[in-house]
């Protein structure tokens, strides 16, 4: 059942594959899972070298305690990288209609472009991302097929440290008034104006200790107000289709995939329901966004049916639109943090030394896990096969 603890996988003894020289795959009889309480017990199992092979939920910031236990768990500690140029960004609900004070501020590209250079990215690539990855905007990495050019623009554009300009932009959209605390205050009511980062709990990385940070920073350089909280998964999602979220702090990953995953990019429920509501009904329902937005959705359907020479083209134009916009602000990328730290036993063969990273190829399927080996005979003991 679902709800169970434990969950024991047998092989099926007539699947399909076999390797090149006639035997069955897969080579393993059983695989175990097993539920765990939190994110910090799965981290310390696999520190302590109770995983056979782990990559989901591991923490960034322990590297360095996995290092120094790697051969006392007898595992091997691997980086898998990602092009993607955010592994957690922050979403603007561009539809927010509950308080239409801060509801006009999420829509303003100007605001959003600049609360963006209020960020102090290297900080948090320092103290998140142990100074493993590269602060910037979502633009993927250069390598990427649909990277917009030349990279130390687009790369940069509103995720530069900046907060005189940022503040010049917030006075001049009419942000210009404070309280005494030197917080800025509504255009509506002349009271404090107060944004919410929402986070989920217990996932890949700590979107809301990353969300703290950043309202803190927000707080400290630009006058701004925010606080961040954290909210369960499925809720988010529940909170999302419902247009109670403001910003969320969330994944980045796969945006690399632009169209095959283009949710991290322009199409998830955060960037405003209403909006998505309106996209893919074709605008018979839902919130007309503004023409950026129909823009992007322009290029994003006609990529599908022309020549690659041409779709490459029409997704660097639509990657300038997604950052000039600022719907989706870049924080920190390019590195393993999300499903990229991966620890392997020893004893395991067949492991690749570089998984790819996506989530668009279901790892760790697309390293075959069919072809992976006991190499010691004592982990080799023959099973029956059985439909037990």
């Amino acid at each position: 059942p679902i709800n169970s603890p434990t969950w024991k996988l047998e092989r099926n003894p007539y699947y399909f594959a076999v390797d090149t020289e006639g035997n069955q795959l897969p080579y393993i009889d059983t695989v175990i899972l097993s539920l765990a309480e939190d994110l910090e017990v799965i981290n310390l199992r696999a520190i302590a070298g109770e995983f056979d092979w782990q990559a989901r939920h591991l923490n960034m910031a322990k590297v360095p305690v996995y290092i120094e236990n790697q051969e006392k768990g007898d595992y091997t500690l691997y980086f898998d990288t990602q092009e993607v140029g955010s592994d957690v960004a922050l979403k603007f609900n561009m539809d927010f209609t509950l308080d239409p004070e801060v509801g006009k501020w999420l829509a303003s590209a100007d605001f959003r472009r600049a609360v963006s250079m209020g960020i102090e990215r290297d900080q948090l690539n320092e103290v998140f991302w142990l100074g493993l990855g590269v602060p910037g905007s979502h633009s993927p990495a250069a390598s990427n097929l649909y990277a917009p050019e030349p990279e130390s623009e687009w790369r940069d554009k509103w995720s530069t440290f900046d907060p005189e300009l940022a503040n010049q932009m917030l006075d001049d959209l009419g942000l210009d008034k404070r309280d005494s605390d030197g917080f800025r205050l509504r255009t509506d009511n002349g009271e404090r104006l107060v944004m919410e980062i929402s986070g989920r709990t217990a996932q890949f990385m700590e979107f809301v200790q990353i969300a703290e940070m950043v309202a803190e920073q927000w707080g400290n350089n630009l006058g701004l107000k925010t606080n961040a909280i954290g909210v369960e998964r499925s809720l988010e999602g529940e909170r999302e289709v419902s247009g109670e979220i403001q910003i969320s702090s969330a994944w980045g990953d796969g945006s690399d995939h632009l169209f095959t995953f283009p949710g991290h990019v322009f199409t998830s429920n955060a960037f405003g329901y209403q909006l998505q509501l309106w996209r893919i009904t074709n605008g018979e329902k839902g919130t007309e966004p503004q023409q950026p937005f129909k823009d992007v959705i322009a290029k994003y359907v006609k990529a599908f049916g022309v020549p690659a020479d041409e779709r490459i083209k029409l997704g660097k134009e639509l990657w300038e639109i997604v950052i000039d916009q600022a719907w989706i602000v870049g924080l920190v990328g390019q590195s393993p943090a999300s499903l990229g730290v991966r620890v392997v036993k020893n004893d395991l063969g067949n492991i690749p030394a570089r998984q790819y990273n996506n989530p668009d190829t279901k790892t760790p399927s697309i390293s075959r896990p069919v072809t992976w080996y006991w190499k010691s005979a004592e982990n080799r003991q023959p099973q029956p096969l059985s439909y037990e």
